[in-house]
């Protein structure tokens, strides 16, 4: 997977280059990094069994961690084995949302974070998430990934991940929650300011397609 802080990756297709490379995907579907993309998703409800079912913060966290820090592996695995598929980059940004989802719901159910806080991620990824249909329907390539998506993202899901560890002691850990809110609020900043960036490329690209002739 082309895990970097994205909505949707780039449709441009070079058919010249190797198969299986970002600029070339391939059809495959039973890929290497395919299946380790869907292992990590299948821990997501794992991790939601353990904070809200068991109410286990602490193994929660272990799983929510691993859940994050191998979100490059797949990616680093398709580039390098020539594996990067179709499916990989189309499932990805899917996959990553119900990640950031699957957080914010158990930060809300339990109590770890303001709701506003919660909201404003949320808001952000379903402004992306809308835009897709809308390329899709015409034959728009989707903005592709900039540095400072990536940064805003990062520094979101630390501040997601630092709120629930916060939690494991009770009382809850007021450093790392500081430590939190100093990922969150320039993370959010970021994350709006690359959606707004995205939102104009597609504008632009809206404004500049040529009308489509009528049917006879």
């Amino acid at each position: 997977m082309e895990r970097e802080e994205h909505f949707g990756a780039t449709d441009a297709r070079d058919v010249t280059a190797p198969i299986g490379t970002p600029d070339n995907p391939s059809d495959a579907i039973l890929t290497l990094p395919n299946l380790i993309t869907f292992a990590r998703v299948a821990l997501i409800p794992v991790f939601l069994w353990l904070a809200l079912a068991v109410k286990n913060i602490g193994a929660a966290w272990v799983v929510g961690f691993t859940l994050g820090s191998t979100d490059w592996i797949d990616g680093r695995v398709a580039r390098r084995l020539h594996q990067v598929s179709k499916l990989g980059i189309s499932i990805d940004p899917f996959f990553d949302r119900l990640a950031v989802a699957a957080a914010a719901w158990v930060l809300i159910a339990r109590h770890l974070a303001p709701l506003w806080a919660i909201v404003l991620v949320l808001a952000r990824d379903g402004l992306l998430l809308a835009m897709l249909p809308l390329l899709n329907a015409r034959d728009l390539p989707r903005p592709s990934v900039t540095q400072v998506g990536k940064a805003g993202s990062f520094g979101v899901m630390w501040a997601f991940g630092l709120f629930l560890a916060a939690a494991i002691t009770n009382p809850s850990t007021q450093w790392i929650r500081v430590c939190a809110w100093l990922a969150f609020y320039p993370g959010i900043a970021l994350s709006y300011l690359a959606a707004f960036d995205y939102a104009r490329t597609v504008l632009r690209a809206l404004r500049a397609q040529k009308p489509r002739p009528a049917a006879g």
